[in-house]
């Protein structure tokens, strides 16, 4: 990592992971000249562009958000919507209520349970903020 900030070559850094990382990769890379972006709380975003094909982005969007029920590392949660975009939010709505919850061990589900009691409080606390933000 420190290769990274401190090399000459490299001018711009992103990353996605703790906030102990993240600091230190920021005040390092920023101490060097660089532009740093750092999206800390190991929160994966996407950005999403006007000139983006909107069924594969789309399913791409859906699988990245709920595959794994949303507890992989990689999962997605925020996502950046850009002009006409923002239009596309309907689609990923559409898609993700046809999505078949049900048992880990059906091969027919695609959103399978979460890990634990913890995660369903999480899960149901952020439901009830999006429902309270507006959603």
């Amino acid at each position: 990592v420190n290769f990274l900030c401190d090399a000459p070559s490299i001018r711009a850094i992103s990353f996605v992971g703790g906030n102990l990382a993240g600091e230190h990769i920021f005040d390092r890379g920023t101490k060097n000249g660089k532009r740093v972006q750092a999206n800390l709380g190991a929160k994966n975003h996407a950005t999403i562009m006007p000139d983006s094909d909107r069924e594969t982005t789309v399913n791409q969007l859906v699988g990245a958000a709920f595959g794994a029920a949303g507890q992989r590392c990689m999962a997605l949660s925020t996502v950046i919507f850009v002009g006409e975009t923002k239009e596309w939010v309907h689609d990923i709505v559409e898609k993700a209520r046809k999505l078949k919850v049900g048992s880990g061990l059906d091969p027919a589900t695609e959103v399978g349970p979460l890990i634990s009691k913890e995660s369903k409080a999480r899960v149901e606390q952020l439901i009830q903020q999006g429902v309270d933000d507006g959603a």
